[in-house]
């Protein structure tokens, strides 16, 4: 199933345009953040986490703070068993080592029988994996998705919902009723969310939880905490010493 791997290291403000791999694409870091963006969701990718983009899927990616990790290659007929979207997983303490054994096995050009068993464990272990919790639907509506990226990029932040919706051509009414069918979320659900995955970059880099707040469009600090916690599993503090460790 693994053709190659290799290193992922890029600098702070690295951007990838949308592209394609005619290979799948297991990936995950080990220090830092690395943002994905397919059609339709966008990741946080931090150390604990797993991603998958399968063979052929558009997507684009930007690293707001210096990070490293690794890619596995994967050939597409071996990833049949694998999601046919791309997904974040959480990833155990056990399925990280799986992966570096993995890894260590595939660089050294070793494809005998025990690597052949490790990726079918593999294979099982990410079956089993929990959806991570850094991840945001993106609305399919163009003008709905208009809106989103300009929360994304915090113009959100000093716009009201009714200047939002105005810019994208719509009604309040419209806004809202896009994105809790597209996304699954209010758009104040929503939105609230986005500010946490933006947040990351700043706790990321070792700021204070109450300057990061302050970034991202909370003046609360105990709310920004509340709503931390309710996303991502954890408070931001949490957050900080996982990311560092």
């Amino acid at each position: 199933m693994i053709e190659s791997t290799e290193p992922l290291n890029h600098t702070a403000k690295h951007h990838t345009p949308s592209h394609r791999h005619s290979t799948g694409q297991l990936y995950w870091v080990t220090r830092g953040i690395i943002m994905i963006e397919s059609e339709h969701m966008q990741w946080a990718v931090t150390p604990g986490a797993i991603g998958w983009i399968p063979a052929e899927i558009p997507h684009s990616a930007w690293v707001p703070v210096d990070a490293r990790g690794e890619i596995l290659y994967c050939n597409p007929a071996g990833t049949l068993l694998l999601p046919l979207l791309p997904c974040i997983r959480t990833a155990s303490p056990f399925l990280q080592l799986l992966l570096q054994r993995v890894s260590e096995r595939a660089q050294a050009g070793v494809h005998s029988p025990h690597l052949m068993h490790l990726e079918q464990v593999l294979v099982d272990e990410l079956e089993l994996a929990t959806p991570a919790l850094s991840q945001l639907s993106l609305p399919a509506d163009t003008r709905a998705k208009q809106v989103a990226q300009l929360v994304l990029a915090g113009s959100g932040d000093v716009l009201s919902q009714p200047d939002l919706a105005k810019q994208a051509g719509l009604s309040v009414r419209t806004l809202s009723r896009l994105f809790m069918q597209q996304t699954g979320l209010t758009f104040s659900q929503w939105k609230q969310k986005a500010r946490v995955l933006r947040s990351l970059e700043y706790l990321q880099r070792g700021t204070p939880v109450s300057q990061a707040a302050l970034l991202v469009g909370y003046e609360n600090v105990s709310a920004f905490i509340m709503v931390f916690r309710r996303f991502m599993g954890m408070t931001p503090g949490q957050f900080q010493s996982v990311v560092r460790c």
